[in-house]
């Protein structure tokens, strides 16, 4: 570059000497400004500021002479000293502090962290005040890991930074951790001290201060890394903040500052990089330069030749000197163009300064950094004077760069247009190192072990954490090269074949066993990482050791509880499945049969109800022992669940006919061996089982269908007596399906209407007096269905319900439909009524409603219930049945006599009727017992005042016999068999044969 070619230096055509000396002497009094260390003071207009004081020492706080104190306070006292500012401090705690802040009662908040969540309702300027973290700090209690913290009582600053975070963390680990909300941290202190909590959270400046005095020591749980600032109200005080943000910049750039020196004086300094030698010098020679430069123009002025001679010579030194400079030095106009550019700026661009003349930062950064950098220059072009900012840009290979810069605004002459100089140092590497420095030192004192190796393997460092953990002293390790871990149990310690394979990958990580000073080991997870310098050889080594001992116990816990029943030990369901599926997947073809043994306790149900459940799981603890010691090493005994067991019998057979042989005689043994004598509870108890048994012959079987085979088998054993074994047998399976396509079809004949109502007379004397009502099915393919084959499955379903709440309807329909004829008007309908509906919470209303909607008189509706529904919850049933009674309804007792027969309960059921079964009367002609047992009916009946009929009747002599006895009313083939109801209406018109 042979001379500065620019409009701000030389002009087109021949410039005036007089011009040149202005020019060259405005430029060199630019950058002499630039060059000045020290801050010029700036007039403001005198402002008083309200600023919040909350106690949180050593940052801010009232001392004991009610004067604010602290670190931040020194600060911003400083801030306002140089501002012109008056400041107003007023004490509020936390919490109000902040609402005072968002309502705008006060200015301005010293020590607010920033987040997200506040920066939508503050406003904050841009350089930290102070940097810190969070800490917990304990009374008594233990806490050395985060898992510590479960069931704890934690003390936390109201509206604080750790309110927001720590809940979040400790639900994150499922902790149950409660927190207490205060309104100061001394509160959070005390609350610890005096037993109420188990810790607090506080900041790391005020818990290193106060901990002692309150008798708390401080935990390795640190968290929440934080800037701290002075806030304000959303979009107030932006000029206030700016100050505060300039003074900060320019302080902590300079290492003898008054920043560092109030940090000082708290003895809170810390190791802060000191801004380059470097660049000082250079800009100091350029000054110096510079004012040669000027004395030599002043001196020569009047000697034109020589004048413009050393001018021209001076530039092109001044401009070799600003090119040589590492940092952007720049000139813009009034409208913020630039009119110089030194070769820093170019290189920094990406093109020679001489495209850069002309342009504005719109066209050279682009619209993501230039509204920034314009708002910069503008507000130096208001104020005037000088101001530092930290800026950032991207370089040409798309990587951002921070600058701290620089600017002046400068004027040639009173009045004269004015130019903004800057010069703008990169930052960039020292804000990475900032940064880099700050998070390792945040984890280097996490709650994990670190250690830091020289490149010789001797110990150079070591955390709080590992000498915790290991119990040795930072002194007894520094310097060893004896590690305390080991890599296995058995004693294998770090050894040359490890450091050769971690030279070699650079990092390792993996399970490790910890060892303490005592010489115990403990489960651990260590990674270890070379760390090489910048020739590429490795320097450090640095090591991460975490003690993983309870989160080994928490998966050998987990593993246990996944695959194991917690009551017995057994393996539980998963684990048998894996154990069943396994085996049926292995090849094994041509392998040994194997057997699956289901179990079920014979009415274990009782045991529970009568002595408690504590009893239950004693008998199952039994059981379960006595299993195993029936069964070989490899068959596995597996509770399912209640009372339910299973056991997998592997190769129990070269073929089905001797894994059946063998199956058998363990079942037996089996059944023999829970049937033995249990003492429960102190008490002698008596049990047994049945099972239930498929074999597996590894012949295209499923678990599924194993396990379904099974439950079948069990499920005949317990129909067959109980206390037996059953084998599975294909009939099982199809007997299912068959009852599975039943309902079916059963659901398909509600809504297809197939089902119907037939009816048997009811006769007394000659006379037909009644019917009941007999569902049919009229099945499509099969015909007409009786009741016996699908009633069971109704019952055992939902389907009784829609069905009987059907014929009820259809019942009654039918006796208003009698009623509207004279010869049929007497008629009643018997109505079986099924348990489940009985036992329905709305049976009375729904009765109710169903005869009202269908204009039915209800004392011709009759609802006969068997003896086993009135036995179960007696009571019920018979406040059912008298709040029906009292509408008109009669019930008649169906199969009397076939159960358990009751006068207790009997003479206080609101019955109109006994009916006395068909079983009694089939052979009352040649069984004397049945003839007595029908006579007692008939005297029970008159004793109570009720009516009575016999069904089944077939022959007249049976009815002679019943009317002998006293019978007089009767049901059966010998006066019609069950048919439409127009049969009925065909009776009434002839005299039944008497």
């Amino acid at each position: 570059m042979t001379g500065i070619r620019h409009p701000f230096l030389r002009t087109p055509g021949r410039p005036s000497r007089r011009w040149r000396a202005r020019a060259f002497a405005g430029l060199a009094l630019c950058l002499a400004l630039l060059a000045l260390l020290a801050p010029a003071a700036w007039a403001a207009s005198a402002r008083e500021l309200r600023i919040g004081i909350y106690n949180n020492e050593p940052k801010l706080f009232i001392d004991g002479q009610g004067r604010a104190a602290g670190i931040l306070v020194d600060l911003l006292e400083e801030v306002a000293k140089a501002e012109g500012w008056t400041l107003r401090f007023v004490p509020c705690a936390w919490s109000g502090c902040l609402a005072m802040l968002e309502r705008g009662d006060i200015d301005l908040l010293p020590d607010v962290a920033y987040t997200d969540e506040r920066a939508m309702r503050l406003s904050y300027h841009r350089t930290p005040a102070l940097l810190s973290w969070s800490q917990l700090y304990r009374g008594s209690v233990k806490v050395a890991s985060i898992l510590d913290l479960k069931d704890k009582r934690v003390a936390v600053l109201e509206r604080s930074v750790q309110a927001a975070f720590l809940p979040t963390l400790t639900d994150s680990y499922g902790l149950n951790t409660r927190f207490i909300a205060t309104s100061s941290l001394d509160q959070a202190f005390q609350l610890v001290r005096e037993g109420k909590a188990d810790l607090a959270a506080a900041n790391k400046f005020y818990g290193d201060g106060r901990a002692a005095d309150y008798g708390l020591q401080d935990t390795p749980i640190v968290f929440l890394p934080a800037r701290l600032f002075y806030a304000a109200r959303r979009g107030a005080h932006g000029a206030e903040l700016a100050a505060i943000d300039r003074h900060l910049a320019v302080w902590q750039a300079q290492p003898d500052s008054v920043y560092f020196r109030i940090i000082e004086r708290w003895q809170l300094r810390g190791s802060m990089h000191e801004s380059g030698m470097r660049m000082l010098w250079l800009l100091g020679l350029a000054g110096a330069l510079l004012l040669a430069a000027l004395a030599a123009a002043l001196r020569f002025r009047r000697q034109a030749t020589a004048g413009a001679r050393a001018l021209r010579d001076t530039e092109i030194k001044l401009a070799t000197i600003l090119d040589s400079v590492d940092s952007p030095v720049y000139i813009k106009d009034a409208g913020f163009r630039y009119c110089y550019a030194n070769g820093a700026l170019g290189r920094m661009l990406g093109m020679p300064p001489a495209d850069i003349i002309g342009k504005d930062d719109f066209e050279l950064f682009g619209p993501d950094h230039a509204p920034a950098l314009r708002a910069h220059d503008v507000e130096v072009m208001r104020d005037g004077g000088r101001k530092v900012f930290e800026e950032s840009a991207y370089d040409p290979g798309g990587e951002r760069r921070t600058f701290l810069s620089t600017k002046v605004s400068l004027a040639l002459e009173v009045g004269a247009t004015r130019y903004l100089c800057g010069i703008s140092s990169d930052i960039s590497g020292r804000k990475q190192m900032e940064e880099s420095v700050r998070l390792a030192a945040t984890v280097f004192q996490s709650h994990e072990g670190m250690l830091v190796l020289g490149a010789d393997r001797a110990i150079v460092d070591a955390n709080g954490a590992l000498c915790t953990m290991s119990g040795y002293a930072l002194s007894e390790l520094v310097g060893s090269r004896t590690l305390p871990f080991l890599l296995s149990r058995d004693g294998r310690g770090l050894d040359e074949r490890f450091w050769d394979m971690l030279e070699a990958q650079q990092r390792w990580q993996g399970d490790a066993w910890g060892q303490r000073t005592s010489g115990a080991l403990y489960p651990a997870l260590l990674s270890v990482s070379a760390v090489p310098d910048e020739a590429g050889r490795i320097a450090h080594y640095v090591c991460t050791v975490s003690d993983i001992t309870e989160l080994k116990q928490t998966q050998e816990r987990n593993q246990r509880l996944a695959y194991y029943d917690e009551l017995t030990g057994l393996p539980n369901r998963r684990l048998l499945f894996e154990r069943v599926q396994s085996c049926l997947s292995a090849d094994r073809g041509g392998a040994p049969v194997g057997a699956l043994l289901f179990l079920d306790l014979d009415n274990f149900k009782d045991l529970n109800d009568t002595r408690g459940h504590v009893a239950g799981d004693q008998l199952l603890q039994h059981v379960a022992r006595r299993l195993g010691a029936c069964v070989r090493g490899n068959d596995t005994v597996a509770r399912l669940g209640g009372d339910e067991f299973v056991v997998m019998l592997d190769a129990v057979g070269a073929d089905e006919e001797e894994a059946r042989l063998h199956t058998e005689l363990l079942a037996e043994k089996i059944l023999a061996a829970v049937s033995a004598p249990y003492e429960i509870g102190g008490m002698a108890h008596h049990a047994s089982c049945s099972i239930g048994i498929t074999l597996c012959t590894h012949a295209d079987e499923s678990l599924d269908l194993l396990m379904k085979r099974g439950d079948l088998a069990m499920y005949q054993a317990k129909a067959d007596g109980r206390n037996t074994l059953r084998f599975f047998e294909p009939w099982m399976e199809q007997r299912v399906q068959r009852r599975m396509q039943l309902e079916v079809e059963l659901r398909n004949a509600l809504t297809a209407r197939q089902l119907e109502l037939f009816y048997q007379p009811q006769v007394e004397g000659s006379r037909v007096i009644g019917a009941e009502a007999l569902l049919r099915w009229r099945h499509p393919e099969r015909g007409l269905i009786g009741p016996a084959e699908f009633i069971g499955v109704a019952e055992n379903t939902d389907l009784i319900l829609p069905i009987g709440a059907w014929v009820l309807r259809a019942a009654c329909e039918q006796l208003v439909r009698w009623s509207a004829a004279p010869a049929s008007a007497h008629l009643t309908v018997a109505v079986n009524i099924s348990i489940r509906q009985l036992m329905e919470d709305g049976f009375v209303r729904d009765t109710l409603d169903t005869i009202a909607a269908t204009g039915a008189d209800p004392s011709r509706l009759k609802l006969e219930l068997t003896e086993s529904m009135v036995i179960d919850r007696v009571e019920e049933t018979i406040e059912k049945m008298e709040e029906l009674r009292r509408h008109g309804v009669c019930f008649s007792l169906d199969d009397f006599g076939t159960g358990y027969s009751s006068l207790a309960y009997l003479k206080r059921l609101p019955l109109e009727q006994l009916k006395i079964d068909r079983s009694f009367v089939r052979d009352i002609l040649v069984d004397p017992n049945d003839a007595s047992i029908a006579r007692s009916v008939v005297a029970l009946a008159q004793a109570l005042g009720l009516s009575i009929i016999a069904e089944g009747v077939e022959t007249e002599e049976q009815r002679a016999m019943l009317q002998e006895l006293g019978c007089q009313r009767y049901q059966g083939y010998l006066f019609g068999k069950p048919g439409p109801a127009d049969g009925i209406g065909a009776l009434l018109a002839v005299s039944v044969t008497s």
